[in-house]
This record gives C-alpha cells, sequence and structure tokens, in this order.
C-alpha cells in the first residue's frame, strides 16, 4: 500500500494500478488501495476460470476502477475457447481483457493468434502481456500489436518472473524505429533503466538453462521467480494504442 501511495504522489500522467487476485484479495484491500491511489485494477485468474471473477468486476466497476482482465497461462488453451473466456469478463464488466504468457511459452504466430480470436470476439480492448523464457518477449509484443492488440505491457530492464517481461526501454527503442511509438521517450527510459532500475535488481532477468526449460514445457514461471516476485508489482507499464 505504501508502494502505491509513493507511486501516485510522484506520477504526473500514469496511471497507477495494482493487481488482485480473486481468493487473496478482498474487499477491504481493494478499497485501501484506491484511497492510497490506484485508478486501475488488473483482475487475474487462470485461462479457464474467467467465471471467478464476476463478483470483482462488479466491485472494481461499483467503486469506479479502470477494470483490466489477465488470462493467465494463455497457452494452454486453443484460441476460440481463450476467447470464451474473455468474452465472461467481457460480460462481468471488463474494460480490456488480455492475453497473458505467463509461464513465457508462446511463439509468435501464438500470441498473434490468441489476440485475434479475442479481437474477433469482443467489443472491448485487447491487451498482450509477454514472459521472455524463450526469448520472444518482444517478437509476440510485435506479433500482438500487428494482430491488433490495444494495449501492451513491459518492466524496465525486463524486471519479471522467469526470463523476465518484455524490456520497456527495448520496446520503446522498436516501436520508435518503426514509427508506432505512443509518446515514449526512449532516452529518458533507457537512462531510468541503467541507472534507477539495474541497481535494485540481485540479477538480471535472462532465458537461462532453468527459465528456458519453463518456457519450453510451459510451466508457470513464478517456480523460478522467488529473488524477483515484487517486479510485476512495482515495475510493469502498459501502454496503449
Amino acid at each position: 500500500m505504501d508502494l502505491i501511495a509513493e507511486a501516485r504522489a510522484t506520477a504526473t500522467r500514469a496511471k497507477i494500478a495494482a493487481l488482485l487476485l480473486p481468493g487473496i484479495g478482498t474487499r477491504q484491500e481493494l478499497k485501501e488501495a484506491i484511497a492510497r491511489g490506484i485508478q486501475v485494477v488488473r483482475i487475474a485468474t487462470q485461462r479457464t476460470e474467467a467465471d471467478i471473477s464476476q463478483q470483482h468486476f462488479g466491485m472494481a466497476k461499483e467503486l469506479g476502477l479502470e477494470a483490466l482482465s489477465f488470462l493467465m497461462m494463455a497457452h494452454m488453451l486453443p484460441p476460440d475457447a481463450l476467447a470464451a473466456q474473455a468474452q465472461l469478463m467481457e460480460s462481468y464488466g471488463a474494460d480490456c481483457v488480455y492475453v497473458v504468457d505467463s509461464a513465457g511459452a508462446m511463439l509468435l504466430h501464438d500470441a498473434a493468434a490468441r489476440v485475434t480470436a479475442l479481437k474477433r470476439a469482443l467489443k472491448i480492448q485487447v491487451g498482450y502481456h509477454a514472459h521472455n523464457n524463450l526469448g520472444c518477449a518482444i517478437g509476440n509484443t510485435l506479433a500482438a500489436l500487428e494482430a491488433g492488440a490495444d494495449q501492451i505491457d513491459g518492466t524496465l530492464r525486463g524486471l519479471g518472473a522467469g526470463a523476465g517481461n518484455a524490456a520497456t526501454e527495448l520496446v520503446a527503442a522498436v516501436l520508435d524505429k518503426l514509427g508506432i511509438n505512443p509518446g515514449l521517450d526512449v532516452f529518458a527510459l533507457l537512462d531510468a533503466a541503467e541507472f534507477v532500475v539495474a541497481p535494485m535488481m540481485p540479477f538480471q532477468p535472462f532465458p537461462d538453462r532453468d527459465s528456458i526449460a519453463i518456457g519450453y514445457v510451459g510451466v508457470y514461471s513464478a517456480f523460478y521467480c522467488t529473488r524477483n516476485v515484487w517486479a510485476n508489482s512495482t515495475a510493469l507499464t502498459r501502454w496503449r494504442f
């Protein structure tokens, strides 16, 4: 909660979000997070468990929040089945549904197929969240954008579970080279990654033997992230397109 308050006091144009896991996050904690300054809540379920999030989306909208949904381990469901789960979240009040590659197991065609399926099935926005276990975080993010993703995620220095997330500064540079920069200051992000985030990191996430194995077999990256599990709660950034 102190991190939320500090982030809100510091940010001048960014919205501050928190992640809520049904069964762990409660109304009491969500109300406190709102009091501390969140404007967005990410409600995360496993890819086949969208139905457990109904009351949480209702609560989020009742309290005036932008509500995003996270369908985790999305590589384990075919695109059409994932879209059916996304439709449930849309019916509950989600403003955007994210395809989440929790294990870093997707290849470019996997990311594109799932984003395409959700874009066809939904009237709301679609997002994509990458992990880099197979070295495809940037490629998958670009494939998701080409398939129509409205929002994407990144973390400075790739700070995140497994082999990390798509690095914010790297995504910014690539988008700028492609002429689709949504307003990111590439060199300011490079400085932030190098001089602010890197000194706080116990190690640099990268596709080593263990994280590659996790992506290869499609196991949730949290089994490998005890050293940096705090990353996604402190560094995650999203962009709209």
